[in-house]
């Protein structure tokens, strides 16, 4: 009997087209699991957008929250070629007049001019840093111990400002050079009168090095003789409102909060003299509304953002009849509702309490637009703006209105918030329709084995049959010619 090779063969049926139709409706179901499959991923997409905005508005609202982003001021001054001003948010809105009387400077001296290449002589320099007083008559101390610097013999100026820098002293050692000669060139590292600095030696070799004005011998030979310029370290002196102040830099930090002036010439002549002659400048500082102005922005533009993609996924269109994709949705539509029930909220304790008195106002399709008249206004009268959005009642309901935004944004998103859990029942939902077309192909691929295996019987039943009849038609004709 010939084997069979081909399901269908025994039979004469098309077994693979039979198989192939009866397969195909038992996988049916997965027409519709695939559009659903389709629309809630569809929906994790929108909805990681709305997420996204979520968090944006969030973050803006967070920024508002934050009293420091209300404290721009703008600090100038009528003459920033005598003195420049900058001012933080502590610093008061005011106007102050300042008097430069005298610009903080370092002490500096220098030696005779010697040809390049001298070696003065073996010995000890030491330097000691201190306080001067008027004219160099006398010298106190610092707080620093003296240092001293070893000199060979073989040493040359150069030589000897090396070892003085590598020596930490306080002292900038450098070697200047008029073109023909050169000099031992001694400046303090730092302005102010307490970083001066003298010099002093025991050996006669190192006579010409030495600075120090209250000894005779160095008025003739040292660094304070008769032709050598010297210029002694000084505070600077200046007056705010005819207050006398003084620092050791030109920088004044610590007189008025959160102001900082810098000093770059004097105003007044012959300070402290008969013929004193002021010149005062003027500095002002003010409240800077442009970042305050730029938040109401920011904040204006999140929102919309996020209110024009909620309206386009719970809207229906009746041109297209088509369904936004959260038509109906709970959660979706409830935070429509609570977003635009919190902008006509009201931020107790402010002397503006409701966005619209400051020129948002809310349009019919949950919107927002600016009056920027009225903005402007609100920007200008004092804290009126900062208060209605970052006012703290402890009451979530009457806040300011960042931090009710805050604090919404903070919950929707947070582990458990309605953001969250939307996003993982969606997540679960597509987790679910993928299991539900795995458990649809796994029972068609068991049918379709069931049924080429019963096929695959009657097959071998047919072709025994056919075999039968076969050979009882040949019998029959053998017969058939053996009686006739």
């Amino acid at each position: 009997m010939a084997t069979i090779s081909s399901i269908g063969i025994g039979s004469g049926l098309d077994v693979n087209s039979i198989v192939s139709q009866l397969v195909a409706l038992e996988k049916q179901p997965l027409t519709t699991l695939t559009l659903q499959a389709t629309n809630v991923q569809n929906q994790i997409s929108s909805f990681g957008q709305v997420q996204s905005q979520f968090s944006a508005l969030t973050d803006v609202a967070t920024r508002i929250a934050d009293p420091t982003t209300w404290g721009a001021r703008t600090a100038t001054s009528s003459n920033s070629n005598a003195a420049t001003i900058t001012a933080t948010g502590t610093a008061s809105a005011t106007t102050l007049s300042l008097d430069v009387d005298q610009l903080a400077q370092q002490q500096s001296v220098s030696s005779a001019a010697l040809p390049p290449g001298t070696t003065p002589g073996a010995g000890t320099l030491t330097l000691q840093l201190g306080t001067w007083a008027t004219g160099g008559t006398s010298f106190t101390p610092g707080t620093a111990a003296s240092v001293n610097v070893t000199v060979l013999a073989t040493d040359t100026i150069a030589n000897i400002a090396t070892k003085i820098n590598a020596a930490n002293t306080g002292v900038t050692a450098s070697v200047f050079n008029d073109g023909t000669n050169e000099r031992l060139l001694l400046t303090s590292k730092t302005t102010g009168a307490a970083t001066g600095f003298k010099v002093t030696s025991g050996d006669a070799a190192l006579a010409g090095l030495v600075f120090d004005p209250g000894t005779t011998a160095t008025k003739t030979t040292g660094m304070a003789a008769a032709g050598i310029p010297v210029q002694y370290g000084q505070d600077a002196k200046a007056r705010i409102n005819g207050l006398a102040v003084t620092s050791a830099t030109n920088t004044l930090t610590n007189n008025l909060p959160g102001v900082t002036i810098n000093l770059v010439a004097t105003t007044t002549t012959n300070y402290g003299l008969s013929t004193e002659a002021k010149s005062p400048l003027t500095m002002t500082i003010s409240e800077d509304v442009t970042p305050a102005v730029k938040n109401v922005n920011d904040f204006v533009t999140a929102y919309n953002t996020l209110n024009a993609n909620l309206v386009g996924l719970t809207k229906y269109d009746a041109a297209t009849k088509t369904a936004g994709l959260f038509q109906g949705d709970s959660v979706v539509v409830g935070l429509q509702n609570v977003l635009r029930s919190m902008l006509g909220s009201s931020s107790l304790g402010a002397s503006s309490q409701y966005l619209s008195d400051v020129g948002i106002e809310q349009q019919l399709d949950g919107s927002l637009t600016i009056n920027t008249v009225k903005l402007s206004a609100a920007a200008n009268n004092g804290t009126s703006l900062q208060q209605l959005f970052t006012n703290n009642n402890k009451n979530p309901l009457t806040n300011g209105f960042a931090l009710k935004f805050q604090t919404l944004g903070q919950g929707v998103l947070g582990s458990g918030g309605s953001v969250t859990n939307e996003t993982k029942a969606l997540q679960n939902a597509l987790t679910s329709n993928t299991a539900a077309q795995t458990k649809v192909n796994d029972a068609a691929t068991l049918y379709e084995t069931r049924l080429r295996a019963r096929y695959s019987a009657l097959d071998a039943q047919m072709a025994s049959l056919n075999a039968l009849n076969s050979y009882v038609t040949q019998q029959v004709a053998q017969w058939n010619k053996t009686t006739a």
